[in-house]
């Protein structure tokens, strides 16, 4: 029998661990092969491309962002080939299986790790065997556990899915995902992870094997799937030592991590020998406040996580991104106003505003009448209104939203909105008010460009930044940019400025007229010059 293991990828550079997984788990054994989509491809090719493959099981991993267009894909399959075997699995299905049993057109679904489970259905289907596997379902025969946890050892003995072949020559363009661990050690009670019992670690030996061969490909981005990297500190400490001396110039990792229960060996020895830009860490802060990190057990002590931060913020080595939940328990506007603020107070390079998601299976989802949750059937089950957030609430948070992610989250402007945060009382109000004067003023949502967007700031800042916002912009561009500011020199007056600083600074004149754009600001000049896709801003005075 020929299977095809598959998924839809929010994006082309992701790249689907769980496929590769159960690849090398099956491929001894078995006739399979992978191919991955993406969720902007058209399903009907997608569908003809599966056809035309002449396979007898489709087995596919599902996700927030896929559920509905597998349900579609896999209508469209059944139409077309009503004997083709389709199994799911992923953390989308694993938890509330008669849904998905009652409402797919689907022959089998995996609860749970998948690697061995997965290998043994195909054995029962290839020798006509009776399906009897912990964590595996049909319609006629629910099983409610999940797959027996896999051990990591077997896993480590499998071909490596991080470097097939087929990968190697797009691996620079891609995002590899990684893994050191499986399981969390923390019950967020709006978190899948919070389902899953213990915590577990592939051998150092292995993961350094993996890595050197990781680091030699040529791929640049590596984003760790572990839940919490420092929850062992031996072992982070170990892959942090082995990343700072083996990785190659214009790489990235990228780590979540518990920044309050973060060891202070692994804060001196990042500040003493982490590269710079290395590192990225994503840190789920979601709530600075007490009482509903208690009720959603999200424990953590802020005034140490701020002190970690701060003190990883030091000598400008890290990335940072810092996560916020709007629409826990008992933050009001307000009190998730407070919230933001606090967060935002470590200005990091991305502040990342989601909105309560109630994931099937969690126990939020489960008590979501308590807390009086009205939220979106369909995926991503996002929250609509509850009892702590009215549907205007809601709406001003999404205007935050949309302006930090315009105007922060961008970087397109860091000199001027630093600036500018340093002025507002509250920067969640601001970016609240700036929302609502975007919209009223008809100003673009999409399609815009950079020249629109400097402008619509500089109209709602009433012009008052206007020299911080035009050396941003041309800090921003690459080649000679249009101005979207009037000017406050004549062409004459800009080359007679021109001559004047290369008979003050010695500045290489014909580089200057050539590749360069002078205007006047309030303490002097500023001069850009665009060459070969590279901007040299400098400010002067005469």
């Amino acid at each position: 029998m020929k299977t095809l293991i598959t998924t839809l990828n929010s994006k082309y550079i992701h790249k689907s661990l769980s496929v590769r997984l159960l690849y090398v788990a099956t491929i001894a054994y078995h006739n399979t092969d992978f191919k991955e989509y993406t969720i902007k491809d058209n399903l009907d090719n997608i569908v003809q491309d599966i056809i035309k493959q002449e396979i007898d099981i489709l087995a596919i991993s599902v996700y927030i962002w896929n559920v509905d267009l597998v349900r579609e894909l896999i209508i469209k399959l059944k139409s077309i080939k009503s004997d083709l075997i389709i199994v799911v699995g992923g953390p989308e299905v694993s938890y509330e299986i008669d849904y998905f049993l009652d409402n797919f057109e689907i022959d089998y679904l995996i609860s749970g790790e998948g690697e061995v489970a997965f290998k043994q259905l195909l054995d029962c289907l290839e020798n006509n065997q009776e399906v009897d596997i912990q964590g595996i379902s049909s319609k006629n025969k629910r099983d409610y556990r999940q797959t027996k946890p896999v051990d990591l050892a077997y896993v480590e003995s499998l071909e490596s899915p991080y470097l097939l072949s087929r990968d190697l020559p797009d691996m620079a363009n891609r995002i590899l995902y990684f893994e050191t661990s499986r399981g969390c050690p923390y019950q967020c009670q709006y978190c899948l992870s919070s389902l899953e019992k213990g915590l577990r670690f592939f051998s150092l030996d292995y993961l350094k094997e993996q890595l050197q061969l990781i680091i030699n490909s040529g791929v640049k981005t590596i984003k760790l799937l572990d839940r919490s990297f420092n929850a062992k500190t031996s072992h982070a400490l170990a892959i942090l030592e082995f990343v700072f001396k083996n990785a190659k110039p214009g790489m990235q990792f990228q780590f979540e991590i518990n920044g309050d229960v973060l060891d202070q060996k692994i804060i001196d020895y990042i500040n003493d020998y982490a590269p710079d830009g290395l590192l990225r860490f994503e840190i789920g802060i979601q709530s600075t406040y007490d009482p509903t990190n208690e009720i959603v057990r999200r424990y953590q002590d802020f005034n140490r996580l701020s002190e970690v931060i701060r003190q990883l913020q030091s000598n400008h080595k890290i990335d940072f991104h810092l996560d916020l939940i709007a629409g826990l328990p008992l933050e009001n506007l307000s009190r998730f106003a407070k919230s933001f603020d606090d967060v935002f107070a470590f200005r990091p390079k991305e502040l990342q505003l989601g909105f309560l998601k109630l994931l099937r299976g969690t126990s939020l989802r489960n008590e979501a009448n308590k807390y009086g949750y009205v939220y979106d059937s369909k995926p991503p089950y996002e929250l609509i209104e509850s009892n702590d957030l009215s549907k205007e609430d809601i709406k001003k948070i999404h205007l935050a939203e949309e302006m930090l992610e315009k105007f922060w989250n961008s970087g397109k402007m860091p000199i001027t909105m630093n600036k500018v945060m340093d002025n507002v009382s509250s920067p969640f109000y601001f970016f609240v008010e700036f929302g609502k004067y975007y919209l009223e003023h008809d100003f673009k949502l999409f399609k815009f460009q950079n020249d629109e967007l400097f402008s619509y700031l500089n109209q709602y800042l009433n012009y008052e930044y206007e020299d911080l916002l035009i050396e941003d912009y041309l800090r921003l561009t690459k080649v000679k940019p249009k101005r979207w500011w009037k000017s406050r020199i004549s062409k004459q007056q800009s080359r007679d400025v021109m001559h004047q600083l290369v008979e003050k600074y010695h500045l290489d004149q014909e580089e200057l007229f050539r590749y360069g754009l002078v205007e006047k600001l309030d303490s002097g000049y500023i001069v850009a010059i665009y060459k070969n896709y590279h901007a040299n801003v400098k400010k002067y005075l005469l």
